[in-house]
């Protein structure tokens, strides 16, 4: 059951968007003037790539079955080892690089990126059985969106470059806090199943 569930995700965009991540981090990491554009970049990427790992193609099955939406999750939620792994990547090889960044900081900011991403699709999940293409979009936009107004960029750092580590910790430690939340009330045991769900469960005694 959990390697079925796992083979019918959504691999080819969780797999597509951490290989861009990796092509934008690692051109960071190979020009080191170019680190503090693209890094952040690529951490947006893996963000995004963790909004797929929710998505369902095959709802209307899965939704029948006696795995319930908590476990389900926790086995989608190995699809996250991709963008973390990549991340983790990037952040070895700017550490063997040279470059100047506080490496803590930045795995903080890599769990934040990943799990806000996780976090979104999980939320679009009681909606939609794909929530990946809204989901991404959304994380990519809020990941983004300090970098484009340089009034909200100077206070809000979602990647600790220069001297900006303290800022983007107390953000990232703030974001996860609230992930949590957000994934323990988004993905409870008792979550109404969908109606496609209902339509192809066996009748009960009491509708019988």
């Amino acid at each position: 059951m959990i390697t079925a569930m796992l083979r019918a995700g959504a691999w080819p965009a969780v797999a597509g968007t951490t290989g861009v991540a990796l092509l934008a981090g690692g051109s960071g990491v190979a020009f080191p003037a170019a680190a503090a554009l693209l890094l952040p970049i690529a951490f947006t990427l893996l963000a995004a790539a963790a909004a797929f790992a929710l998505d369902e193609p095959a709802a209307q099955v899965v939704d029948v079955t006696p795995t319930g939406p908590v476990r389900r999750t926790a086995v989608r939620g190995l699809a996250l080892l991709a963008p973390a792994g990549a991340g983790l990547v990037l952040i070895l090889a700017g550490a063997l690089r040279g470059l100047d960044l506080s490496w803590p900081a930045v795995v903080l900011a890599l769990g934040g990126n990943v799990v806000l991403g996780f976090a979104a699709a999980a939320v679009g999940r009681t909606r939609s059985a794909e929530p990946g293409a809204a989901a991404s979009a959304g994380v990519v936009l809020i990941l983004v969106l300090p970098l484009l107004l340089p009034a909200v960029a100077s206070r809000v750092r979602t990647f600790p470059v220069a001297d900006g580590a303290s800022s983007s910790n107390l953000l990232w430690w703030i974001a996860l806090g609230l992930c949590v939340i957000a994934l323990v009330v988004s993905v409870p045991d008792s979550r109404p199943r969908s109606i496609a769900a209902r339509r192809l469960s066996p009748p009960t005694k009491e509708s019988a």
